[in-house]
């Protein structure tokens, strides 16, 4: 398993998965992702982090972080590991990845927001020591 940072040819397949995937969209209307939004996160590496696991060449998981270096926290957004690769510690090496890149930026907290509906990433996060904190409700509007 190698991970890598995100690279602009894997944009298509990141933006269909990440619209694809019901544990991903908290937006009751769904494709809450947009090209500009993944094409920015893998190209400015200063503000975001965006790792791929890769087995035999192939994506096998993905992460989207976004980094607060002045803050001195980082947002994990997305973690996403493909079904076929599941329960084979892909998203374990992702998260280490991640902790370890802000470790070295200097970032002493990492926050993310999980759907009560996903209990295998509260499980996940839990298992890591993120602490839960109080339920919220999600609130989005389309501005034009």
């Amino acid at each position: 398993m190698k991970i890598r940072k995100g690279k602009l040819s894997d944009l298509e397949l990141l933006l269909s998965t990440l619209n694809g995937a019901p544990e991903l969209n908290a937006n009751a209307e769904g494709q809450d992702y947009t090209l500009k939004w993944v094409k920015s996160a893998i190209s400015d590496r200063k503000r975001n982090i965006v790792l791929i696991a890769e087995e035999s060449k192939e994506i096998a998981g993905f992460l989207f972080g976004e980094l607060w270096e002045d803050k001195g926290y980082s947002f994990l957004n997305d973690l996403y590991v493909f079904e076929k690769y599941r329960k084979q510690g892909v998203a374990s090496k992702l998260n280490e990845e991640y902790e370890k890149i802000c470790k070295k930026k200097g970032i002493h907290a990492a926050i993310s927001l999980v759907l009560t509906s996903n209990v295998k990433m509260q499980e996940f996060q839990a298992k890591r020591s993120y602490m839960k904190g109080k339920e919220f409700y999600f609130y989005s509007k389309k501005l034009k």
